[in-house]
């Protein structure tokens, strides 16, 4: 049996769905002070061993984050998918999420602040991941016990992967998460997929996915607030990051970030008339 767990001080975003889709979801920090990313890898490690939750060595253990995570209707072959490729790479110790980009832009910004696994660029997503629960604490103590600065958690993961190789697989037949980056666009599931989650990465939003794949409408005013939340915490993102911003578009990439702006606008389109003409309450 699997343990699914998630970090979240609030609930927000698409978190109701989740726990509504998934009762059995641990919800671990709510109501707490966020202290930055490394609040992920202290309260997972402290329910691991916390004796009181009854987490044995060999429990399956799925994490994923809080706000922008949703289930697929394959969520019930999570574990046999798992256990499959569990004995044809027994050397494995955790399976994360493909971080695969498609906009430039975005691209961009990925590989030069999260960095990269091996010499393809390729890159792992954190904000899924699943394993034994001995090596998943195996893994985050060994972050924790070699890490001064803690930035992300997606920095420091990929350090670990870029040195213990064999430990980390990254998920790029999207067997078992599938990782989509559309900042402030509608995500939409490739149902070719045996993905067993979503993730709406980099500020994408999940409302056509709650309503095609679990017959789920959101409300007018939820949308509009969904909608805000996430320009906000991509401003935020852009505000972190403006040196890298600046000099991205000072590289020649006008027409790649014309197509993108095209792309948001045809998305805010989308979203007017769905508030406008579809009969969907308050």
């Amino acid at each position: 049996m699997i343990k699914y767990i998630c970090i979240a001080t609030e609930m927000k975003l698409y978190l109701p769905y989740l726990k509504q889709l998934m009762p059995e979801l641990v919800i671990l920090g709510m109501n707490t002070k966020w202290e930055g990313f490394i609040t992920k890898y202290k309260l997972l490690l402290a329910y691991l061993n916390d004796s009181k939750n009854s987490i044995k060595d060999n429990d399956i253990i799925c994490f994923i984050d809080a706000y922008d995570v949703l289930p697929t209707k394959r969520i019930n072959e999570l574990e046999e998918t798992y256990k499959v490729f569990e004995e044809a790479y027994p050397q494995v110790k955790m399976v994360v999420g493909y971080d695969k980009v498609e906009n430039v832009f975005h691209e961009y910004l990925s590989k030069h602040i999260f960095g990269t696994i091996g010499n393809d660029d390729t890159r792992l997503n954190s904000g899924q991941f699943i394993g034994r629960s001995k090596n998943i604490k195996h893994i985050i103590n060994y972050i924790l016990d070699n890490t001064i600065e803690f930035k992300t958690d997606q920095i420091e993961l990929t350090k670990y992967a870029n040195q213990f190789n064999d430990d980390i697989y990254i998920d790029k037949e999207q067997r078992m998460f599938y990782v989509k980056s559309k900042p402030l666009q509608q995500v939409r599931m490739d149902n070719t997929r045996k993905s067993s989650f979503i993730h709406a990465n980099g500020n994408g939003f999940l409302e056509n996915f709650l309503e095609k794949e679990h017959g789920i409408n959101v409300s007018r005013k939820e949308l509009y607030n969904n909608y805000i939340t996430n320009f906000q915490g991509c401003f935020r993102k852009l505000i972190i990051y403006d040196m890298i911003f600046i000099n991205n578009i000072m590289t020649g990439i006008n027409d790649a970030i014309i197509a993108y702006i095209k792309n948001i606008i045809e998305e805010f389109n989308e979203l007017y008339n769905r508030m406008l003409y579809r009969n969907i309450k308050m």
